[in-house]
C-alpha cells in the first residue's frame, strides 16, 4: 500500500534497538563456522515460510546453532508497532517496514562478518535485491542454498488470513493484497535470475506441505540439471487440485470463517470487514484450480471428484480425443448402438460389430474409455469400486457427449456401447445422430439378469486377481436400473421408430429377432423386439448353460468371499430357470412325525437345505 506514511525511528533509537535487543537475541549461541551455511527460505506471505524456516533452523542447529532472520521477527521491537496495529491493522506492517528492513540487513551483515550459520526468510519479490543478497553471502564465504515454497495464490492468501486470526506466532499480522500478489508473481522471476546466474550453490522448490518439487545443485561450477526452478513454481501456481486438496481447502476456509465470527467480539468492525474480504478472495483465487463440489448418496454427502473447468477441458483435448483414433468421414455414415445391462457382454458384441465394419474404420465409443481418462478413476476403483462411475459421471458423460458430437461433425461411422441410465438419455442421443443424417442401428443383448449380474462380478474378480489392479463392480441397484432401462429403450424404439434397424441377440451371438424400417417409415415385420427381450429374461437354462453358470458361481465364491451374500443373491435369481437336477439345493420340508419334540416347547417344523 504505497500511500502509507512510514513511521521511522531516529537513527539513535534504531541503533539502540538493534544493538541491545535484536542482534544479541538473534545470534545467541551461534558459533563461528569455518564453512558457514546460509539458507534463504523464499515464498510469498502465507506460503508457510515460517514453518519451513523453523524446521530448517533446527536442522542447521545441529552444527552448533544458527541465526534465524526475518523482518517480521523485529516488528514487535518497534515501539510504535502496537499502536499502529490498534489504529489500522492493514497498514501497520507497511508503516514500520523501513526500520524492520534496515534491522534485517544489519543482522545479515553481522552474520556474514562473523561467519555464522543462518536461516533467512525472504519473499524474493525483487530480483535485484536477491542478486545483491546472494552475492554478499558468496563474498563472505558462505555456502548459499535456497528453498522456495511454491503454492497456489489461494492457499497463501488463506495462510495470511489464518495467521491473522490465529492465537499463536504472527497472530494479528496482516498483509495487503498488493504485497501478497506482487511477491507471488515475482518469486519465479527471482529464482530464474539466481539459477541462471549461478548465484547459489543449491536450489530446491517444495510445496507448502514440504513435498519436494524440484532440486538442482552446482557441481564444479555447473548445474547438475538444466535450470527449472522458475518453471516448477509456475506449474505449482497453476496446478489443478485433486479431490483431497479441494476438500482440505474447503474445510480450512470454513474454519477461518468460524474464527472470523469469534473475532468479531475482539476486533474493530473495519478490521473484521477487511479479513472477511480476504476469505472471499481466497475462494475466488481457488476457482480456476479447485474441484467442484457434488452431492453423493453416502456419508459425508459431498465429494470433490468433479474436475475444474480447466482440467476438464485439457483432459478432453489431450486424452479423450487422441483415444478416439482416426476419424474417417463416410458418404453415408452409420452409427450402431450395442445395448445391454452391465455385465451382459457388450464389449464382445462391439468387437464383432467393429470387425464387420472394419473397412469403414468406425470410431469406438464406450463409457469405460472416458472413465479411464479421469485422473481419479484408478484411485476410486481401489477405494470405492461400487460407486466409482457415479462419482465421476458428470465429467465422463460430458466427454462422451462431446466425442459423439465430434464424430458426427466429421461424419465418421461409430459403434457405441451403452448401458442406458434412462430412456430420455438414449432417445436424445439417437435423435441427434438421425438429425445429422446417420443411419442408426440398435443391437440389443438378450441376457438373463443372473447372467449379467454374474458378468459384473466375474469382471471384478478377474481385474483384481492378484491384488495388483483395481476393478469396477457394479452395484445390484445400478445393474437393475440399467436392465429396466434397456427394456424401456427397446419399447420406445419400436413405438417411435427411432432406428432403421433393430436386432436382438443372445450372449453367444445367436440372433433371435430382427426388424427394420421400410421406405414408408414403418417396420417391415411385426414389432416384437421388446417381447423378445422380456422373454429372454425368463428363458430356462439349457444343461450346458446351467453348468457354465454354476461353474462361474463356484469361481466367485472362492475368489470373492467378501461378496458371498451378493453371489448367493445371483444364484437365487437363476435358481427357478435352472434344470431341476442342477438346482443347487432345494428347500425340503421334513415330515413332522420324524421330528423329536422338546419339553416345554411346541413341536418345531424344520427346513433342511439339501445338498
Amino acid at each position: 500500500m504505497g500511500d502509507v506514511d512510514p513511521v521511522v525511528l531516529s537513527a539513535a533509537e534504531s541503533r539502540t534497538a538493534l544493538e541491545s535487543a535484536i542482534i544479541p537475541t538473534a545470534t545467541a549461541g551461534a558459533p563461528r563456522q569455518d564453512r558457514p551455511v546460509a539458507i534463504l527460505v523464499a515464498g510469498p506471505p502465507g506460503s508457510g515460510k515460517t514453518t519451513l524456516g523453523n524446521l530448517l533452523h533446527c536442522v542447521l542447529g545441529v552444527r552448533g546453532g544458527a541465526v534465524r532472520i526475518a523482518s517480521d521477527l523485529y516488528k514487535a521491537t518497534h515501539r510504535h508497532y502496537g499502536a499502529l496495529l490498534d489504529e489500522n491493522v492493514r497498514t501497520a506492517g507497511t508503516a514500520v517496514r523501513p526500520d524492520t528492513r534496515r534491522w534485517q540487513a544489519a543482522v545479515e551483515d553481522h552474520v556474514r562478518t562473523h561467519r555464522l550459520d543462518t536461516v533467512v526468510e525472504t519473499a524474493f519479490a525483487d530480483p535485484d535485491e536477491a542478486r545483491a543478497q546472494a552475492q554478499a553471502y558468496r563474498a563472505a564465504g558462505h555456502r548459499l542454498e535456497v528453498v522456495a515454497v511454491a503454492c497456489a495464490p489461494s492457499l497463501s492468501q488463506l495462510g495470511v488470513l489464518e495467521r491473522y486470526l490465529g492465537d499463536g506466532e504472527g497472530a494479528g499480522r496482516w498483509v495487503s493484497w498488493a504485497n501478497h500478489d506482487e511477491c507471488t508473481r515475482r518469486l519465479a522471476r527471482t529464482l530464474d535470475v539466481l539459477e541462471k546466474e549461478h548465484l547459489v550453490d543449491r536450489i530446491t522448490v517444495v510445496r507448502r506441505g514440504l513435498e519436494p518439487l524440484y532440486g538442482n545443485e552446482l557441481v564444479d561450477g555447473a548445474w547438475a540439471r538444466p535450470p527449472g526452478a522458475a518453471r516448477a513454481v509456475e506449474i505449482e501456481h497453476a496446478r489443478w487440485w485433486d479431490a483431497v486438496e479441494t476438500a482440505s481447502f474447503r474445510r480450512s476456509l470454513a474454519d477461518a470463517g468460524r474464527a472470523l465470527v469469534r473475532a468479531e467480539t475482539r476486533l474493530p468492525s473495519d478490521q473484521v470487514l477487511a479479513v472477511a474480504r480476504d476469505a472471499e478472495r481466497c475462494a475466488a483465487l481457488a476457482e480456476p484450480v479447485r474441484r467442484t463440489a457434488q452431492p453423493i448418496a453416502v456419508p459425508p454427502g459431498v465429494d470433490y471428484h468433479r474436475l475444474s473447468a480447466g482440467e476438464h477441458e485439457w483432459t478432453f483435448h489431450n486424452l479423450v480425443v487422441p483415444d478416439l483414433g482416426p476419424i474417417v468421414p463416410q458418404e453415408r455414415p452409420v452409427v450402431v448402438y450395442v445395448m445391454g445391462a452391465p455385465g451382459a457382454g457388450k464389449t464382445q458384441a462391439t468387437t464383432m460389430v467393429r470387425r464387420a465394419l472394419r473397412e469403414r474404420h468406425p470410431v469406438w465409443i464406450s463409457g469405460g474409455m472416458f472413465k479411464a481418462a479421469h485422473p481419479d478413476y484408478l484411485r476410486l476403483l481401489r477405494e470405492h469400486p461400487r460407486t466409482t462411475s457415479a462419482r465421476i459421471r458428470a465429467d465422463y458423460k460430458a466427454w462422451q457427449a462431446r466425442a459423439e458430437a465430434l464424430v458426427r461433425d466429421r461424419r465418421a461411422d461409430a459403434v457405441i456401447e451403452i448401458a442406458p441410465g434412462s430412456v430420455a438419455e438414449f432417445t436424445a442421443g439417437a435423435a441427434a445422430w438421425r438429425r445429422a443424417g446417420y443411419r442408426v442401428e440398435l443391437l440389443v443383448l438378450d441376457v438373463r439378469a443372473a447372467d449379467s449380474r454374474q458378468g459384473t462380478a466375474l469382471r471384478y474378480a478377474e481385474a483384481t486377481r492378484g491384488g495388483t489392479r483395481p476393478g469396477r463392480f457394479t452395484t445390484a441397484a445400478g445393474h437393475d436400473r440399467c436392465l429396466a432401462a434397456v427394456l424401456d429403450c427397446v419399447q420406445a424404439v419400436e413405438d417411435q421408430h427411432l432406428v432403421e434397424h433393430i436386432s436382438v441377440i443372445r450372449r453367444d451371438g445367436t440372433a433371435i429377432f430382427r426388424n427394420m424400417l421400410g421406405p414408408g417409415g414403418r417396420w417391415t415385420g411385426p414389432a416384437g423386439a421388446a417381447l423378445a427381450v422380456r422373454a429372454g429374461q425368463t428363458r430356462p437354462y439349457s444343461e450346458q448353460e446351467a453348468l457354465r453358470f454354476l461353474a462361474g458361481q463356484r469361481e466367485l465364491r472362492t475368489g470373492l468371499p467378501q461378496h458371498r451374500r451378493e453371489i448367493d443373491a445371483i444364484t437365487r435369481l437363476a435358481w427357478p430357470l435352472l434344470p431341476t437336477a442342477l438346482q443347487p439345493g432345494q428347500l425340503v420340508l421334513a415330515p413332522p412325525a420324524a421330528l423329536p419334540a422338546r419339553r416345554s416347547y411346541d413341536p418345531v417344523i424344520s427346513l433342511s437345505l439339501a445338498s
